[in-house]
Formats: structure tokens, C-alpha cells, sequence
């Protein structure tokens, strides 16, 4: 049953827009922002590299694609058609791939997001060049709102509320100043189809919040075991709901293979070639080996301020192992019974973001509408969350505003506490959950929809009147 709207939600998502706004104001002309970026990804793409020299600062804006960094590994055009060449490929292939040049329309892919990407990125082109970034934070906060909208109607106005706060005080220099919001959203309406058994709608959306950014595909799995753990689901059919998943990726994939396979592919290798981001885990437990005898050294490389250190060869490895063990754990708990989908889906992001070897502020807004999903307005879930915010929010674009140079962030003698104790209560929260559903849950309780408990109830007095 759909639930109706107040003035009072109206005036909510209008409030959390205006704040959301305020604090992305004071980037809207600093053109070497991540929606910066966005702007030149999307000139390059629509109208080719030459087209860049027509925004307000192409020099400092897109130099990141004029003029790469050596020390960045991407995958070129150059170097696949070379490596086909050596294989003996068919000259059909070599050639249609060598014909893909990067510097004209529709084949300048991004480095670092996938195809789909460019949808959102567009949304600034409704206006002039000088004022895309305004354009975009609009857009974004729309989005906001929508998820609002979302929670409140399927879920409850506590839930909704929950957002708004979370989504104001941790990214309130973030939420629309990325877009990262959009494969939140299609993560939420993923769960949203799933809980009401709309399965093939549910991988729909899923796929398409994984070609958004790749992190929604790890859910995959808790998707996968909820369907077959449902009454209504055959084992003969093991595969419906899969197939739709790996048939949207496929589509878009390939779309994005014949505009450029050197585009396509460039993602993979940068996230794979990504050091320790400064604000992780990772560089968490490695500042404090620094006091053991292991110092640190920064590089910004890939779009972030990085960390080195003799122990970062073993940190890196051992996060993948706690990611690998973390989900199997919780589809563990989820097979037994004792967890539902939307915790399950919880927990599941909450592991990929503790033991990630990046942690950008922006991240927050991937588990934000499921934490409110899940807590609602549960005062020990409004408390920890709201003090996650705020250590986030006071990390960036407070302590990362206190230096004129990015290189130097991290030598403020504030950020590596804040960022660790940032870090330590979001493991704290993680840890607490898993030991609460492990020992006090014995059996979760998946709740039907009301439309279904409906229909059961109508068969059964049909059944009693005959």
C-alpha cells in the first residue's frame, strides 16, 4: 500500500536539498573537483577531446586527460592492438579496434567509471559550460530527494528521516558533488523489488547499479541466496533473476566495447593499480605501525592522496582476505536464516567499506539509504551513525580545507586521529552487528508485502466459504 506524502515530507526533502546545496556551494567554481571531471568526461565523450578548450579552464580543469600522469596505468588502444597482433587475431578485429580513436566523439570513454557513468555526467550540459556544476548539484539533490520519497513510501517515515539526517551531516560536501547517490538509489530499488518478490525487476536494478560503479556487484551473492531461500522459488529454476542480471551487464558491456575497448577496459586496471587511500582501514593500521618504526610516505596519484609504507604489501592482501572472509560470513548467516535480505545487504557493504583499500567520503552515501532502511530512527543506530557523519563531515571539506596543498592533508595533526577513530567506530558498528545476529537471532523473519498477506487471506475465505 502506498503510503500518501505530507507537506511535512515535502518540507523535509526541501530543507535536506538547500542543505545539501549550501555544502557543495563553495566548490561550484573550483574546477579541479570531482564534477570538474565529470564535465570533461562528458565534453570528451559527446564531442571529442578538441571540444575541451571551450570549457572556462581546460587547462588545470581536464589536464588529467590531456595530460596523464606517468605513473598512471591505463590500457591503450596502442598497446591491445599490439598484444592481438602478437596472438595472430583476426586482422577484422585489429583493424575494427585500431579505428577506435580516443580523441573523437563517442569514443572518449573515462578512465575510471564505467559507460553508464556518462548519464549523470550529462545532466550538467542542460546549461552552460560556466555553470555545469550548479547544474549537476541540482540534479544530484533530486536524486536525494527521490530516495527520500522511496523510504518513505516503502518503508516508513522513520526510515526516510533516517536518510535525511544521515545524508545531511555525512555528506553534506559530497551528496551532490558526486554521483555516487544514483547507484545507491538503484541499490535501494533493487532491495525494494526484492522484498516484494519482484525478482527479475530486483537483478534489473542491481545490474544496473553495478554499471554505474562496480561495488553493487558483491551483493550479488545475498540477491542470489534470498531468492532461492523464498517459499515461491523452485530449485529447478536456479537460474531466473541470474540470467537478467548478467543480461543487462552483457548489453551495456558490449555497448560500451564497440564505442571503445580501451575505455571499457581502463577501469579494471585502474582500481587494480590503486594504492592505500589515506582515509582507509588500511591506512589507518599502517599510521599506526608508523609508531613502530614503519614510516609513511604520499603520493597523489589516481585522483586521491595515497599512502606508502615497507607494510603495504602486507595490509593490501590482508584486507582482500577480511573482504573474502567478511561476505562469506554474512551469506553464511544469511543461508542459516538468521538475516535478512536488507541486513544481509547491510552488512555485506559494511564489510567491502571497512576492509576497501579506498575510502572516499562520498562512499557513505552506497550504505546510507540501507542503514535507514534497516534502523530507521532506533536511537543507538541514530546515534552511531550521526557520529560517523560528523567525523566524516569534519574530515572532508573541514580538515582537508585547513591546508593549500593536497599533499599536505595529511601532515594536519588532526586528520589521522579523527580519521581513525572515523574507522574504529565504523568497524565497532560492523563487529556489533555480526556478533548480535550471530548469538541473539536464531531465525530471521522475512516479512511479506501487504499486498501478498492480502491475497493469502482472500484464498483463504474463498477456501472456508466453499
Amino acid at each position: 500500500m502506498v503510503k500518501r506524502l505530507t507537506l511535512v515530507d515535502i518540507g523535509v526533502v526541501l530543507v535536506m536539498g538547500i542543505l545539501l546545496y549550501c555544502g557543495v556551494s563553495g566548490q561550484v567554481f573550483l574546477w579541479y573537483t570531482d564534477v570538474g571531471k565529470y564535465q570533461c568526461y562528458s565534453v570528451a565523450f559527446w564531442h571529442g577531446i578538441a571540444a575541451l578548450k571551450t570549457l572556462p579552464v581546460p587547462a588545470i580543469q581536464c589536464q588529467f586527460i590531456t595530460q596523464p600522469r606517468s605513473d598512471m596505468v591505463f590500457i591503450t588502444t596502442d598497446t591491445l592492438v599490439h598484444v592481438m597482433k602478437v596472438h595472430d587475431l583476426p586482422h577484422w578485429l585489429i583493424a575494427f579496434i585500431a579505428s577506435q580513436a580516443p580523441t573523437e566523439p563517442l569514443h572518449a570513454l573515462p578512465h575510471e567509471y564505467p559507460l553508464l557513468t556518462l548519464i549523470p555526467f550529462a545532466f550538467g550540459l542542460v546549461l552552460s559550460a560556466h555553470w555545469y556544476q550548479i547544474a549537476f548539484a541540482i540534479a544530484m539533490t533530486v536524486c536525494a530527494g527521490v530516495i527520500y520519497f522511496m523510504l518513505k513510501t516503502w518503508r516508513s517515515r522513520e526510515a526516510a528521516l533516517a536518510f535525511a539526517l544521515f545524508t545531511v551531516v555525512g555528506c553534506w560536501a559530497t551528496a551532490a558533488a558526486r554521483y555516487d547517490i544514483l547507484p545507491a538509489g538503484f541499490t535501494l530499488a533493487a532491495l525494494l523489488c526484492a522484498e516484494r518478490r519482484r525478482w527479475y525487476w530486483a537483478f534489473a536494478m542491481l545490474a544496473v547499479a553495478t554499471m554505474f560503479k562496480f561495488y553493487p556487484i558483491v551483493l550479488l551473492p545475498v540477491f542470489f541466496i534470498a531468492q532461492h531461500k523464498s517459499r515461491y522459488m523452485r530449485w529447478t529454476k536456479w537460474w531466473r533473476g541470474l540470467d537478467v542480471f548478467v543480461l543487462v551487464c552483457s548489453a551495456i558491456t558490449t555497448l560500451s566495447l564497440l564505442l571503445s575497448v580501451e575505455g571499457t577496459l581502463a577501469p579494471l586496471g585502474y582500481f587494480g593499480n590503486r594504492p592505500i587511500q589515506v582515509e582507509s582501514s588500511a591506512a589507518s593500521l599502517l599510521w599506526l605501525a608508523s609508531f613502530f618504526g614503519f614510516p609513511l610516505h604520499y603520493s597523489t596519484t589516481y585522483g586521491s592522496l595515497n599512502v606508502l609504507s615497507a607494510l603495504s604489501g602486507i595490509a593490501s592482501p590482508l584486507m582482500t582476505v577480511l573482504l573474502l572472509v567478511g561476505i562469506g560470513y554474512v551469506c553464511w548467516l544469511q543461508w542459516r536464516g538468521k538475516i535478512t535480505l536488507s541486513v544481509a545487504l547491510l552488512l555485506v557493504l559494511l564489510v567491502v567499506i571497512c576492509t576497501g583499500k579506498v575510502f572516499s567520503p562520498q562512499y557513505l552515501l552506497w550504505i546510507i539509504p540501507i542503514v535507514a532502511y534497516v534502523g530507521e530512527c532506533k536511537w543507538r543506530w541514530l546515534l552511531s551513525w550521526t557520529g560517523i557523519g560528523v567525523l566524516t563531515t569534519w574530515i572532508f571539506p573541514y580538515i582537508y580545507s585547513a591546508t593549500t596543498s593536497f599533499i599536505r592533508v595529511a601532515t594536519v595533526p588532526t586528520f589521522n586521529p579523527v580519521v581513525l577513530t572515523r574507522n574504529v567506530l565504523l568497524v565497532a558498528f560492523t563487529l556489533t552487528l555480526l556478533y548480535h545476529y550471530t548469538v541473539y537471532h536464531k531465525k530471521a523473519v522475512i516479512t511479506l508485502p501487504l499486498m501478498q498477506i492480502e491475497e493469502r487471506e482472500a484464498v483463504v475465505s474463498m477456501a472456508q466459504a466453499d
